[in-house]
C-alpha cells in the first residue's frame, strides 16, 4: 500500500496536474493506494501523522509537491524507522529532487518508487528557537538566517510567484528579490558556537545558511560539497563585504563558486549554535515559521529511507 500526500497548488497547478497522470498509471496497474490532498499550511503534518496512527508496521509515504511539502511531511514523522518516503516533485524549486536526481517527469519518478533500485539514508536537519514559542522545526535540505530567510519570507507573501509558476519560471522571483531585499538588508554581528566546543565572532553577517544538500532556493549550489549520509551540517557564513561586491557574488552561487571569495566562509560541524545582534528571518527549506535572534542547529544523521 502507498500513501500519497498531494500538494495540488504546488507551482500554480502542476501538483494537481502530476497527480492524474500518477493515478492513471496506478490505476492502470491496480496498485493499491490511499490519496489526501493538503488544504492549508500544515496540512501535510497532520495528514502524516495521521497515516503513521492509522497503518501498522512501515509505511509508504509518496509526496506529492514541492520541498515545502516534503518539510511539513517530515515534520509529521515522529519514528523514522516505520516509514518509507518516495518523492515525485512538482515544485517550483525541487532542490532535494536536483541532489538526489530524481526525475521531474511524474511517469518517471513513479516509476523509481514503484520499483527501486535501492534505498538511501538521509540525515535530517533540527532547528530550535531559544528566544521564541516555537516548537522545533526539522528541515530535509537547508535552513538559514539573515538575507536568504528573508528572500523566502518575501517570496512566501508575493503574488508575482503564483503568475511566473504558470510560466514554468517560479525561480526568477527569487533573484528579483534577492536583489531588491540586498539593499534592505541590515548587516548584524554574529557569534557562534560550533559542536558545543569551539566559539567563533563574525562582523557584519549578511547569512548563515545550514546545509543538508548542495542546492536551496531553486538551484543554488550553496553547499557544493554537501554530503546528505555524513552526518553534518555544511555551513556557509557570508560577511564583511560591502554590498556592491555581494551583487556581483550572487551569480557565483549558482556554480558554488562563491565558496572561493573573500568574506565566504564554509565549513563542517554536527550542530551549530548561532546568536544575533537583533531578530532576524529564519527559513526551513525555504519556509519561513519565525524570525530570531537565537537558534540552535543540529544535525539527526541517516534518518529518512528514500527510495532511489
Amino acid at each position: 500500500m502507498y500513501h500519497f500526500i498531494i500538494n495540488p497548488n504546488s507551482s500554480s497547478g502542476k501538483g494537481i496536474r502530476h497527480w492524474w497522470t500518477v493515478k492513471e498509471e496506478l490505476d492502470r496497474n491496480n496498485i493499491a493506494y490511499t490519496a489526501d490532498f493538503t488544504k492549508y499550511e500544515e496540512h501535510a503534518v497532520e495528514l502524516v501523522e495521521k497515516i503513521c496512527r492509522k497503518y501498522d508496521g512501515i509505511k509508504t509515504i509518496v509526496v506529492l509537491g514541492g520541498d515545502g511539502t516534503l518539510n511539513e511531511v517530515i515534520n509529521g514523522i515522529e519514528n523514522f524507522d516505520d516509514v518509507t518516503l518516495g518523492y515525485i516533485p512538482s515544485g517550483s524549486s525541487n532542490d532535494l529532487a536536483r541532489s538526489l536526481k530524481i526525475p521531474r517527469k511524474p511517469k518517471k519518478s513513479l516509476e523509481m518508487v514503484l520499483r527501486p533500485s535501492r534505498y538511501i539514508y538521509l540525515d535530517y536537519g533540527e532547528i530550535t528557537f531559544s528566544d521564541q514559542e516555537v516548537k522545533p522545526r526539522k528541515f530535509g535540505c537547508s535552513s538559514g538566517i539573515g538575507y536568504d530567510a528573508g528572500v523566502c519570507a518575501e517570496v512566501q507573501q508575493s503574488p508575482l510567484k503564483k503568475k511566473l509558476n504558470r510560466f514554468g519560471a517560479g525561480k526568477f522571483i527569487y533573484l528579483a528579490i534577492a536583489i531588491k531585499q540586498l539593499f534592505g538588508t541590515k548587516f548584524q554581528n554574529a557569534t557562534i558556537i560550533l559542536d558545543e566546543t569551539r566559539s567563533e565572532m563574525y562582523s557584519k553577517v549578511l547569512l548563515i545558511s545550514n546545509m543538508i544538500h548542495q542546492y536551496e532556493g531553486g538551484g543554488l549550489k550553496m553547499a557544493p560539497d554537501a554530503d546528505p549520509t555524513d552526518g553534518k551540517l555544511s555551513i556557509c557564513v557570508v560577511h564583511g563585504l560591502p554590498k556592491i561586491l555581494i551583487l556581483l557574488l550572487l551569480p557565483t552561487i549558482i556554480f558554488g563558486r562563491h565558496i572561493h571569495l573573500k568574506g565566504v566562509e564554509t565549513f563542517n560541524c554536527s550542530s551549530i549554535e548561532i546568536m544575533l545582534e537583533d531578530r532576524a528571518a529564519v527559513h526551513t527549506d525555504g519556509e519561513v515559521p519565525a524570525f530570531s535572534s537565537h537558534i540552535n542547529v543540529r544535525c539527526i544523521p541517516r534518518k529518512i529511507r528514500m527510495i532511489l
